[in-house]
């Protein structure tokens, strides 16, 4: 079978121009709705790093601030 005649079975398939003006709107519609969430996945994500991020550099904030030996002297001074 050659590609014209596969080109010709579906010729009839969209009668109306309307039918295929439907079709390309539905498939623009969920390339859409697929590129937004998409988008919600990505920023989402990046939101979750930052948290992360913020919440390791807060626990090494907290590890340097430690006092080791429980005084309130500065220990650097000694």
């Amino acid at each position: 079978m050659s590609d014209a005649d596969i080109d010709d079975d579906f010729d009839d398939d969209f009668v109306d121009d309307d039918d295929a003006k439907m079709v390309e709107e539905a498939e623009t519609s969920v390339r859409t709705r697929l590129s937004s969430l998409e988008k919600r996945r990505l920023i989402d994500n990046l939101l979750e790093e930052k948290r992360l991020a913020k919440e390791l550099k807060d626990d090494l904030d907290d590890i340097d601030n430690f006092d080791e030996d429980g005084d309130d002297w500065d220990d650097d001074d000694f």
